[in-house]
């Protein structure tokens, strides 16, 4: 059931967050224009967590369709009048329906606006769908993922045009949608990553929880800062607060400029005589800047050769041509270094506790990552025996994709452990219980907060024993054959 799984209720309260938020600018266009928007969007998040619910508890119920589906709709209905006698209504007599004849008249006379009455209905209708579907959906990374983009195309559609016919702002609206997208959508990972490991329905500790909240915060917390700092008036108060630098500045800036032109200015001359030289098919002659003809009877010693910048040039393009063979050999040999590394590696003995959990790289990187690794496992274990268990699950795992890698099956960056499993059955044929379980132990010491005992240790060295085993028997065959 829908309140069964701990973890998946509180995804489900997040969902229903994201939901109450879209439906909220709907709610204000049919209901009264200055209504709070808080306080509408607190009562429709309350409306829709009453009713999941009623839905859940019916659903515990031996109740079958088509009998569960005319129970379900008739609670709607009562609920939808209920909700319209109480609201609109309230001095009306308990007892009899003449109030609802008052609700047809009502409704025929209303003057210029939405009927308040429909609107009740309306948007108790639309919180029993949200409910329903509530009940029904799969709690996936990608279909919680899915409902986080449809509910923000819907209140960005909704909360803008509010805007711009009401001429009021939805934004905070905004930032609790996110607030609360976000968060579903981790634990909805968080949820997916935990299938494998078999704690699906346990809580989250709340250290971790806590952690992913403030991440959460953090967030939306900065986008919101940034969204007010990033307007005109915000970048006209920085620019006028670097005013007195770029006046301190500017004027070191022109002379270097004007120091760049005077210094380039011979070479760009020459290459101005080239490029004419060359279309005109004639000798290559420059006026030099020091020797400006003074008049026409010194014309024509105002000209002369220059083959020194010429020189220059050929002189710059030797170097560059050089630094160029030397950049391509040094990347050659350190290629040839890094497979040399790789084939050492490959020829050295499997060691249960000689390889790190990360993917190949550099020497420095991976002890960064492993260092890092130990400092979570050692914060998460504590100095323990389950810290020993949890290295060694990693360790184990860790030659397990060195030797898939060897065989030419190897992981990916940022792969997850369950997409990889597929490829290690490829590359250790037969073992794929023995493949499970040691990817299932895993990711619960890696994602999770779930030791292992000493007795499942034992149970996965002997797993990792039967697939090198295995793995060496296979090779010994294909090299006999």
């Amino acid at each position: 059931m829908l309140l069964a799984d701990r973890r998946q209720a509180l995804i489900n309260f997040c969902l229903a967050g994201i939901d109450a938020a879209w439906i909220t600018p709907l709610w204000l266009f049919v209901w009264r224009p200055g209504a709070s928007v808080g306080a509408s969007y607190a009562l429709l998040l309350l409306g829709l967590l009453a009713w999941i619910l009623v839905l859940d508890l019916l659903g515990r119920t031996p109740l079958v369709s088509p009998l569960y589906d005319l129970v379900a709709l008739g609670l709607m209905a009562a609920a939808g009048l209920l909700l319209v006698r109480v609201v609109l209504y309230p001095g009306w007599p308990l007892t009899g329906l003449g109030w609802l004849g008052q609700v047809l008249e009502d409704i025929r006379r209303s003057p210029g606006r939405f009927p308040p009455a429909l609107a009740l209905l309306l948007v108790n209708a639309l919180l029993w769908w949200r409910a329903t579907a509530a009940t029904s959906r799969d709690i996936t990374f990608f279909s919680v993922g899915m409902a986080f983009r449809r509910g923000l195309l819907l209140l960005i559609a909704g909360a803008g045009a509010y805007g711009q016919i009401r001429g009021r702002s939805l934004a905070p609206l905004l930032w609790v949608y996110f607030s609360m997208g976000l968060t579903a959508v981790a634990l909805a990972r968080i949820h997916d990553k935990s299938g494998d490991a078999d704690s699906v329905g346990s809580p989250l500790p709340l250290r971790r929880l806590a952690q992913l909240l403030a991440a959460v915060a953090a967030t939306v917390g900065v986008a919101g800062l940034l969204t007010r700092f990033y307007t005109a008036e915000g970048l006209g108060v920085v620019i006028r607060l670097l005013l007195p630098v770029w006046r301190l500045v500017s004027p070191l800036l022109f002379w270097l400029l004007r120091l760049l032109v005077e210094v380039l200015s011979p070479l760009f001359l020459w290459l101005e005589s080239l490029l004419t030289a060359m279309m005109q098919g004639r000798e290559l002659r420059v006026i030099s800047p020091t020797l400006a003809p003074a008049g026409p009877a010194q014309a024509g010693a105002a000209q002369q050769v220059m083959p020194s910048y010429a020189a220059l040039l050929l002189k710059a393009v030797g170097i560059a041509a050089i630094a160029v063979a030397l950049l391509v050999a040094l990347g050659f040999l350190l290629l040839y270094l890094e497979k040399a590394r790789q084939g050492r590696a490959r020829a050295e003995e499997e060691i249960e506790t000689a390889e790190p959990v990360a993917l190949p790289g550099g020497l420095l990187s991976q002890g960064i990552r492993s260092l890092r690794e130990a400092a979570r496992l050692l914060r998460r274990f504590g100095v323990s025996r389950q810290l020993l268990a949890a290295i060694s699950v990693q360790n184990i795992y860790a030659n397990l994709c060195r030797l898939a890698r060897r065989r030419g099956y190897p992981r990916r960056p940022a792969q997850p452990p369950d997409a990889y499993l597929p490829a290690l059955v490829q590359a250790f044929g037969g073992q794929e219980d023995a493949l499970r379980h040691i990817t299932a132990a895993y990711m619960r010491v890696h994602y999770g907060d779930h030791p292992v005992t000493a007795e499942e240790l034992a149970a996965l060295r002997a797993d990792y024993r039967q697939v090198r085993a295995a793995l060496q028997s296979l090779m010994e065959s294909n090299t006999a054959g």
